[in-house]
């Protein structure tokens, strides 16, 4: 099963927050009760976690695993969400600079 949910993978996320605490893959496993091989597995996307895992190696790293939902746009339909999901994360930063401009415009013309 493939994640896709246009976000940051598990892997993605855990590798982050790992890092950012100073931990190596190898004393996370140790913390976490597993095998450093599982952790580089998780991490380079090769296996996916279920949440449990996941919440039990975030309790490792000195963190809590938030998971919420959050309702879509009710004009926006599934196909709008999956062809956003399909754009490069370069081709997503774009389109965020371009808005960012516009809003920038925007509001130097209304202080006029």
């Amino acid at each position: 099963m493939a994640y896709d949910c246009g976000a940051m993978s598990p892997g993605e996320l855990l590798r982050g927050r790992r890092e950012a605490h100073g931990v190596s893959q190898r004393a996370l496993a140790v913390r976490a009760g597993t095998r450093q091989a599982t952790i580089s597995r998780i991490e380079n996307g090769h296996e996916i976690p279920t949440v449990e895992r996941f919440d039990q190696l975030m309790l490792a790293l000195g963190e809590r695993l938030d998971i919420d939902a959050v309702p879509l746009d009710p004009e926006r339909t599934l196909a709008d969400v999956r062809r956003d999901q399909a754009k490069s994360a370069a081709a997503r930063l774009e389109e965020g600079f371009a808005l960012a401009a516009f809003a920038a415009d925007l509001a130097g013309a209304a202080r006029r």
